[in-house]
Parts: C-alpha cells; structure tokens; sequence
C-alpha cells in the first residue's frame, strides 16, 4: 500500500537546520493497522505527515499503491488526499458552525458527490460510531469522545485506502480513549487500513504492528 524510501525532513530556522527525519524506510501492506510510537520530538508525527501528504520530504520517496509521490503535481496529490485517505487529528478539526452531518459529508462533496448520496452515506458513517442520534448537533453541543467520532465517521464516509491518526485519543478521557480505540480495532478487522501516532503503549497494542522511532530513526519494527 505505502512504501518509504530514505525519507529525510529537515525543518529550517534561518541560518539553522534540524533534521528531524534521518532515512527511514518500511513498507505498510494493504490491511495492516501499524502503531508509530516514541517519545515526544522522535519524528513519529513528522514521518506521518509525509505518508500522508500534508508536507513534502526534504528527500527520500513515499510511493502509494506504486504511485511515487515525488513526480505527482499538486492536484495529483490533493485527489489523492481526497479519495483515497482518511484523516484523525487529535484536536478534531471539526467546522464549528456546521452540524455533525455536514461535517462529514463536506468531503463527500468536495469530491462530487450528489448531495442526497452524501448525506447518506453521511448518516450511515455516523451511525457505525454511534452518533446516529447526533446528526445535527453542532461540535459544540458534543463531548470530545463525541467530535472525536464525528472525525472518525468523517475519515472513513469515503471508504479510504489508508486512515491516517494522529494521536487520536490525546485530548479524551479514558473511557472516551477506549470507544474511539475500539472503532479502529473494528475497521481493522474489517479491513481497513490504518496507520496511528501514539505516545501510549496501551493504544498502540490495539495495532498488529508497532513501529518505534527515536532521533528520526526506526529502532524497532515488530509485529504484536
């Protein structure tokens, strides 16, 4: 599904550079849920955003389903973001002024769908994570185990290729944690892959393999 070769992210700072990513290479095949963890500055949210788009490598390629990320043109890469990803950021990124609902079938809409068919699909992602009952309440008038859901129903309404979490559960309580962790287990196994940042050991043996980066580096790659 995703192949990383020699990634290399260097951030500049004026007269000054940090290499945060350091060469790294792996392969994440179609259905594997893969748990990036390390210590805070490692580079395991950096090495995400790579992966998925959201930022450029300074070197190094990320190949997706065989497409080289490095010769795609920019609206190359934003169908790629729109069709065949799904996004999880801790802080939500829900739209504040819109309803559960519209949240996520914005998306669906972007890419063309018909409103009527968007809505649908809309309702049912949001039913599969429990919020059938929330369909219009706006962000606000939800708990964040609640939005952080809506975010879940938002990445997956289009049926992505690979789902990419960033440290999903760093803002929610424990039970709030475990319903959103358990939404991954059953995308897993339903299929869908999944690629998740976290700093906690106790989420990432959720995953079928956890991979460890410290210093911009893998220092281990281990199936569970």
């Amino acid at each position: 599904m995703i192949e990383i070769k020699n990634l290399v992210k260097t951030f500049k700072d004026g007269p000054v550079e940090t290499r945060v990513l350091k060469g790294i290479d792996f392969l994440v095949r179609d259905g594997e849920f893969v748990a990036i963890i390390g210590r805070s500055g490692a580079g395991k949210s950096t090495l995400l955003y790579q992966m998925s788009l959201l930022d450029e490598p300074t070197d190094g390629d990320v190949l997706i389903e065989g497409h080289s990320t490095r010769v795609m043109t920019q609206d190359e890469e934003i169908r790629f973001r729109l069709e065949k990803f799904g996004y999880v950021f801790q802080d939500y990124a829900l739209l504040p002024e819109l309803t559960a609902l519209e949240n996520v079938a914005l998306p669906l809409l972007m890419q063309g769908a018909d409103r009527v068919i968007a809505e649908a699909r809309a309702t049912e992602a949001l039913e599969r994570v429990g919020l059938g009952n929330r369909l219009g309440n706006l962000p606000g008038q939800l708990s964040g185990g609640e939005q952080q859901r809506v975010s879940i129903s938002r990445a997956i309404a289009h049926t992505p290729s690979v789902l990419f979490a960033d440290e999903p559960t760093a803002n929610l309580d424990k039970e709030s944690s475990a319903v959103v962790m358990n939404i991954f287990k059953e995308l897993h196994e339903g299929g869908q892959t999944i690629i998740m940042v976290t700093h906690e050991d106790e989420f990432a043996r959720f995953a079928g393999r956890i991979i460890k980066i410290d210093d911009g580096r893998i220092v281990s790659d281990a199936r569970v």
